[in-house]
């Protein structure tokens, strides 16, 4: 087994530990396969045998090669954790979610996101196993050389640590699943409801676009020696060393609505009292022939004029921050 230690704080400042014991135990199955499947075989009484033996090396040896430039990336990724009341106002803000771009969204090329709480339930396939399905506790994206988006939600296997045992490792975090995305193609299948539509990419979708937004806030967590958070330290072009740093994702309380220009009527049109507009998405096209899509998440707020009397329908407030 790789790695005897106790798992690292599920915590914001430990998602560069948790990253690198990933990485650790991606490089020991690599090793391992490497070591058992490379070895040079003992010798065939025919060219055929030998043939096949060769062809199953090199297939295994280009597998290897994908298996250390993906971990390379995972090793050099910027690091985010969403609060405990952003997951919730996440995947609520998700079941809405309509078309949307990942290029206009997505907040770097390459980053592990991990959830303070499980964001949900993602499938996960073990070697020789039925699927199951797994806490969802974090995501790493990366954009391939190819310029394609491939994006593997994790999980921290708290209930099924049976299913790692395949890969014999210990790890704080897997990845259950992969998918491979067109950035640039507008993502349509999760609002339409197809069948070939991924639930957590819209979660995620709606993480970066909120991000970006006025009513997130994000705030940079540091360990001033890089080490304490279980990372070596990189080195700037200076030779000075650079620390480990996570972003942390939360929400900025705010009486504001998401859009001033929401809480006055724009048109001509004369309204003769005020009223409550629910939370919800607001679509804005952008790019060549503004064919790409980019949400704006609109919280709730009044609209109509200023001086109007306000006409309220009961409703149930929920505190959820």
């Amino acid at each position: 087994m790789s790695g005897r230690r106790a798992s690292p704080t599920w915590a914001a400042t430990s998602v560069p530990e948790i990253r690198q014991r990933w990485c650790n135990a991606l490089d020991a199955v690599a090793h391992r396969f490497s070591d058992v499947g490379l070895a040079p075989p003992a010798p065939f009484h025919d060219r055929a045998s030998a043939a096949r033996r060769q062809q199953m090396q090199d297939q295994l040896a280009a597998q290897l090669r994908v298996m250390q430039t993906e971990t390379a990336a995972l090793r050099d990724a910027e690091l985010f954790w969403v609060t405990r009341p952003m997951v919730d106002f996440i995947v609520e803000a998700a079941l809405s979610l309509p078309e949307w771009t990942p290029a206009l969204a997505i907040p770097c090329p390459n980053g592990l996101l991990c959830w303070a709480k499980p964001a949900g339930l993602v499938p996960f396939g073990a070697p020789g196993s039925a699927t199951a399905d797994v806490n969802w506790d974090g995501v790493w994206w990366w954009t391939r050389p190819d310029g394609f988006l491939q994006l593997a939600p994790a999980s921290r296997f708290a209930k099924h640590a049976d299913l790692l045992e395949p890969y014999q490792v210990t790890t704080p975090l897997w990845a259950a699943t992969s998918i491979v995305v067109d950035p640039r193609a507008n993502r349509t299948a999760e609002a339409n409801g197809s069948e070939d539509a991924h639930p957590f990419i819209s979660v995620v979708g709606a993480t970066w676009l909120l991000m970006n937004q006025a009513s997130t806030q994000t705030r940079t967590l540091s360990d001033p020696s890089g080490t304490r958070l279980g990372e070596p330290t990189r080195q700037k072009g200076s030779g000075t060393t650079e620390p480990a740093q996570v972003t942390l994702v939360d929400i900025r309380h705010s009486t504001e609505p998401a859009n001033p220009a929401e809480s006055t009527d724009e048109s001509n049109r004369q309204y003769s009292h005020r009223w409550w507009v629910r939370p919800h998405w607001r679509q804005q096209a952008k790019g060549p022939n503004r064919s790409l899509r980019e949400p704006k998440w609109i919280g709730p707020h009044i609209k109509g004029p200023g001086d109007a009397p306000l006409i309220e329908k009961p409703r149930v407030n929920v505190l959820r921050r």
